[in-house]
């Protein structure tokens, strides 16, 4: 029986469809524009697909060339939800095997963005105070600034929460992240004097640090989506603004009410043995974030494993290399399981680049460049920039070197 043609509108509302629900699962855009552009060939149809992180624009043409319909959608949402993104790549599958029909897939998609998450507010409190421990650890902290984190960590997750219900406060989730930050870690030193003021404010802040939007946005300026990644540039910048004035307003207010500031203390830093431990609850804790089921959490797991052994053996090598060569093996590994698995390599590449990032880093950077110290704020921003790009590259070999067999 001869297989009906299918519509141009019916195959654009699905394409739409699809792509914003891709997009508001973390899809990068250049990986979103080839994907929907392979969809619509693979329909009889050439599309033209232009994303940007806040929109996204698609065109039909027939299989002779000519026009047919165009359209474009705002996006309002998006965060990074690897579970999500997996049940996606799974209906595009079914599609494309002619397993689901494209109104089927549609109604699929709804549900798939309707789902509950996989983990209760308590359990991602307690993943957003893990991060923050671990964070404390990783960044030279002992265990009183792991606990001191902890729980700064969950004040803050607790308070997003809070802020989430209210959409005019939420543009000043990062601001009032980096007021809680600051707060917690002063209020946190004079009680405890030998914990690290900064070390605290670090780690405290590490689930709001824009490492990933950073690295994201200069792969997409590589892969020449221009308006994409300096919209995301952008909005990593905005978010370390924001951040580092909230905490520079704790610190103003401190001065002007004449508080005592934080000695300085000398302490040693976790033995190493401790160290990988926090840095692999910490791979455990993000993917909960990332909306990893407890069944997948041994992915994140051995991502955060993968991390820590490149690691160790780069250690020795100044940071851009070590970075360099961390997102070359996470990659190439992240494409070796999604071939074994037939999964989207994201799943397996976001817990680890979590690790990767250098979040902390430009924030440092940031800090010092307010703080009127402009020679070593500059010199450290640019440290960021050749890391990130590191990163970037590393991915890029990887995907060079051994392609996945999917786009996503």
């Amino acid at each position: 029986m001869k297989e009906e043609a299918l519509s141009p509108q019916l195959l654009l509302d699905y394409l739409i469809e699809l792509g914003t629900a891709l997009m508001s699962t973390g899809c990068p855009t250049h990986r979103l524009e080839e994907l929907l552009v392979t969809v619509a060939s693979h329909e009889g149809h050439q599309a033209d697909v232009f994303a940007v992180p806040t929109g996204l624009f698609v065109g039909l043409r027939t299989a002779e060339g000519e026009p047919s319909l165009t359209t474009m959608v705002r996006v309002t949402e998006w965060t990074n939800d690897l579970e999500r993104l997996a049940a996606l790549d799974e209906v595009v599958n079914e599609v494309a095997d002619r397993a689901l029909s494209i109104p089927a897939a549609r109604q699929k998609i709804r549900d798939v963005l309707h789902r509950p998450p996989p983990w209760n507010k308590a359990v991602q409190l307690a993943a957003s105070a893990a991060a923050s421990a671990g964070g404390a650890i990783s960044f030279g902290g002992g265990w009183t600034d792991a606990l001191l984190a902890g729980a700064g960590g969950l004040l803050l997750r607790g308070i997003m929460f809070t802020l989430s219900q209210s959409p005019g406060v939420r543009v000043l989730e990062n601001f009032i992240g980096g007021l809680v930050a600051g707060m917690t870690a002063w209020v946190a030193t004079l009680l405890w004097p030998g914990s690290s003021r900064e070390v605290l404010v670090l780690s405290i802040v590490i689930q709001l640090l824009p490492g990933l939007t950073l690295t994201t946005g200069l792969a997409e300026l590589t892969y020449r989506n221009l308006v994409a990644g300096t919209a995301r540039l952008m909005h990593a910048a905005i978010t370390l603004l924001s951040l580092a004035f909230g905490i520079a307003t704790v610190v103003s207010l401190a001065h002007a009410m004449d508080l005592p500031g934080a000695a300085a203390v000398a302490r040693e830093p976790a033995a190493w043995g401790w160290q990988v431990l926090a840095l692999l609850f910490a791979a455990v804790s993000f993917g909960v974030m990332l909306g990893l089921p407890k069944e997948k959490l041994g992915i994140a797991l051995a991502s955060g494993a993968l991390v820590w052994t490149v690691t160790l053996l780069t250690r020795p090598l100044p940071g851009v290399h070590a970075a360099f060569l961390n997102a070359l093996v996470l990659a190439v590994g992240a494409n070796v399981w999604a071939r074994v698995t037939k999964k989207p390599a994201q799943v397996f590449l976001m817990p680890g680049m979590l690790l990767l990032v250098p979040g902390a880093l430009s924030f440092r950077s940031l800090d010092t460049l307010l703080s009127g110290d402009a020679v070593t704020g500059i010199s450290g921003l640019a440290d960021v920039t050749l890391i990130a790009g590191a990163l970037v590259m590393g991915l890029l070999v990887a995907n060079v070197a051994l392609p996945p067999r999917k786009v996503l």
